[in-house]
């Protein structure tokens, strides 16, 4: 009986069933089931811009016997924005304050990132800036530290 997949970022913790040098455990992925991906496609991450991974195409189809792989990725929360629902403390001094904007993003192997909402001084425009420098947490710590924000996404603009 094949798996059924979710879209999504997982984490792989076993390597994927006629394709182990390529998608080994410890790694941060992305299924993609719509379309020509369908009925499961796994995709690598290959660039990082402004925190977020884009995806290498055309990914690799999941094998019909996955050998219940699918039971083995661990699902990860999307990357983009979130608020703490809890003031951190770092271990070496410092903190961020509950309510504080920060974006999740993750590193090739699947860790959490995040990086805190920031204005910049002086002030030239009406933005926030994230830098490319976060703090990585284990998966339950950010879990348990952050609640999803809603946010406005502009069209690409269209060159003429």
């Amino acid at each position: 009986m094949a798996s059924i997949y979710q879209p999504g970022i997982y984490k792989t913790t076993k390597a994927l069933p006629e394709h182990e040098p390529t998608i080994q455990p410890g790694m941060l992925i992305l299924i993609r089931t719509d379309g020509d991906f369908a009925p499961a496609s796994v995709l690598t991450p290959v660039q990082n811009i402004q925190n977020q991974w884009r995806f290498q195409m055309p990914g690799i189809k999941v094998p019909t016997r996955d050998y219940g792989w699918a039971d083995s990725l661990v699902k990860l929360p999307h990357e983009g924005f979130y608020r703490l629902t809890r003031e951190y403390t770092f271990p070496n001094g410092g903190r961020w304050l509950e309510n504080a904007i920060v974006q999740l993003g993750y590193t090739r192997a699947g860790e959490p990132i995040l990086f805190i909402a920031q204005r910049r001084s002086p002030l030239v425009a009406n933005d926030l800036w994230f830098s490319d420098k976060g703090v990585k947490l284990d998966l339950e710590e950010a879990q348990s530290l952050i609640q999803p924000l809603a946010w406005y996404q502009e069209p690409e603009k269209k060159a003429n």
